[in-house]
């Protein structure tokens, strides 16, 4: 399945779902976690109901309508080597399943890139040159064959997404902590068997997927990720008395499980 990295997409996700926290801290009852029924599928609100947010919505995360407007106007482009001709002129980058087994040191040219997608490709690592992208507000690295996050990844501090869908990583590195921007963080996916508490630093996380790994516990330190809005949990092993706790952490958050 196609995906073209759209800030769009993003944005109207965070922003359709702001709907279930407001709701959440209105009610006077209290939350309940979202336990869907095995075998049933659970999905996030889809790209379309992000096409009419309202002016209100938007207000609220500024920055991210000002990358909407900017994806819309700046030029796409779709190779490389197209990208290589103007190297400073590049503001998106669109590279989705262009069977790329591994990128060229030059990547690092496109300093004004703010948006990148690299998703359904082949890729096993990213080279240091990465890591000269300040510009960078979304990438998706999803659906690679990535066994780590990167270092060179961990320095862009302006990032809003980040996306690690569908690869092989195991653990998360201090360092990716420090992405104190971030409002969409995705490793729904992978091989991830515990969340270190710094996950809590990340503060203006609004959706953090984290489904189909083999997570059994979150960490205390996630109750202070005041603005998250939705996480994913499904299919993780995680026992009901863990459940009951992580309801309680996350007050205000829509819960989504099923084993």
């Amino acid at each position: 399945m196609k995906r073209s990295l759209s800030i769009l997409v993003c944005c109207g996700l965070l922003l359709s779902t702001s709907v279930f926290a407001q709701k959440a801290k209105s009610s006077k009852q209290s939350k309940k976690t979202t336990a869907t029924p095995a075998g049933a599928t659970t999905t996030a609100p889809t790209p379309q109901t992000l096409a009419d947010k309202d002016a209100a919505s938007r207000k609220a995360d500024p920055e991210m309508a000002l990358l909407d407007s900017l994806q819309k106007s700046d030029k796409r482009y779709e190779s490389i080597e197209e990208a290589l001709k103007e190297p400073e002129a590049v503001r998106f980058l669109d590279l989705h399943e262009k069977n790329i087994t591994s990128l060229p040191p030059e990547i690092g040219k496109f300093v004004n890139m703010h948006t990148l997608s690299l998703y359904g490709n082949q890729l096993t690592s990213i080279p240091a040159e990465f890591g000269n992208l300040k510009s960078l507000k979304s990438v998706d690295f999803g659906k690679n064959q990535l066994t780590e996050v990167p270092a060179c990844v961990t320095k862009l501090k302006q990032l809003k997404v980040l996306y690690f869908t569908s690869n092989q990583i195991s653990k998360l590195p201090k360092e990716l902590f420090g992405l104190t921007t971030l409002n969409v963080l995705d490793f729904g996916g992978n091989q991830l068997t515990a969340i270190p508490p710094d996950m809590g630093k990340l503060t203006n996380v609004r959706l953090l997927n984290l489904r189909y790994n083999r997570i059994e516990a979150l960490p205390d330190n996630m109750g202070k990720m005041k603005n998250l809005e939705i996480i994913m949990l499904n299919n993780n092993p995680i026992p009901e008395k863990e459940l009951r706790k992580i309801d309680k952490m996350l007050k205000s958050t829509d819960i989504r499980f099923t084993y």
